[in-house]
């Protein structure tokens, strides 16, 4: 009989197989199944990992891995030692590969090559590769410590993202083929997604997508939302970042209206401090539209936003300010 179960990683779901020997098989769900139940073959991200046979899902027969991969996502387990039951699968040689990635140390890396060598077969890196690919244990048998002679992420079947957190978790920094960490990308995402849309009009589902992660991924990360939101702005307002953002290919301006923005959401209209902000925003949107960098339709909606809380705040304050109306003027003769 084959047992089954769902267990919710943090950056992504799984689902675990065993016989009653032990852990037979981890499974990556596909993002777009379901959140209920357990996932079929068709529906497995490595299907090669998929046993055949009755299925029966039964909890209590996971008690000891679960507990296990609990600590390990939380940093405090660095090697399972819950019985595993590979001994049907794959070949004489995968399984060895399989027992080579046992072997590998938490918070290290190696080469294809490397595992070919520490194998007595240094001219088998392509089939150590194809045994690694094979391997039905993903996180028990850590494969994710394997990387190309380059050095960079190559292909896991959980997806690049999934490898790369997991490295992370383990306290190694690596660049994809992208160039980058995912958290790198989310922060630089959430720049992007905070200017275009405020904190208020972006959703974690938004930046998952410009960044090209799972939005479990931000979570783990920055913890939510909002301490996204934090290290967005503090990479923001370090100059040296900044000059970054704005020179990336997303458009011009992405740290600018990142502040606007704040201004918008965060500015009281009683606040003595607010008068040189609006003026001062007011003057840079108006130079930048008249270079040309300002003619999205979200960057018109932010001007025109900016407009409004410029003429709220005069409204509500006694004396006129003479130094602000002629930026409106012209702000609202653009638009």
């Amino acid at each position: 009989m084959i047992y089954a179960t769902r267990y919710q990683a943090p950056f992504g779901a799984l689902t675990l197989f065993a016989s009653d020997k032990g852990l037979i098989a981890v499974v990556f769900n596909d993002p777009s199944d379901s959140d209920v139940g357990i996932v079929t073959k068709e529906c497995a991200m490595n299907p090669q990992a998929y046993p055949s046979g009755k299925v029966e899902y039964d909890d209590s027969r996971f008690t000891e891995v679960i507990s296990e991969l609990n600590s390990y996502f939380t940093g405090s387990l660095r090697t399972f030692t819950s019985p595993i039951d590979y001994a049907d699968k794959g070949t004489e040689f995968q399984r060895r590969i399989w027992d080579a990635l046992r072997e590998i140390p938490y918070g290290t890396v190696e080469t294809y090559g490397q595992l070919a060598e520490r194998i007595g077969n240094p001219k088998a890196a392509r089939a150590v590769g194809l045994a690694n690919n094979r391997n039905p244990l993903a996180i028990v048998v850590p494969c994710h410590r394997v990387i190309g002679a380059n050095g960079r992420l190559v292909g896991y079947a959980g997806g690049l993202s999934f490898k790369q957190s997991l490295l992370e978790l383990e306290g190694v920094t690596l660049k994809n083929e992208g160039g980058g960490t995912s958290r790198d990308a989310i922060l630089r995402a959430g720049t992007i997604a905070f200017s275009k849309s405020g904190y208020k009009g972006t959703t974690i589902d938004d930046i998952a997508e410009l960044a090209g992660v799972n939005r479990r991924m931000i979570y783990h990360h920055f913890g939510s939302k909002n301490g996204l939101y934090d290290a967005v702005v503090t990479a923001v307002n370090d100059p040296s970042i900044e000059a970054g953002v704005d020179s990336a290919d997303d458009g011009p301006n992405v740290a600018m209206r990142l502040k606007l923005y704040q201004l918008l959401e965060t500015g009281s209209t009683t606040d003595t401090t607010l008068e040189a902000d609006i003026e001062r925003n007011l003057e840079r949107v108006t130079k930048l539209q008249s270079e040309g960098k300002m003619d999205t339709r979200y960057d018109k909606a932010l001007v025109a936003r900016l407009i409004t809380i410029a003429d709220r705040w005069k409204t509500a304050n006694e004396k006129p300010r003479t130094r602000i109306d002629p930026v409106v003027s012209r702000l609202k003769n653009t638009q």
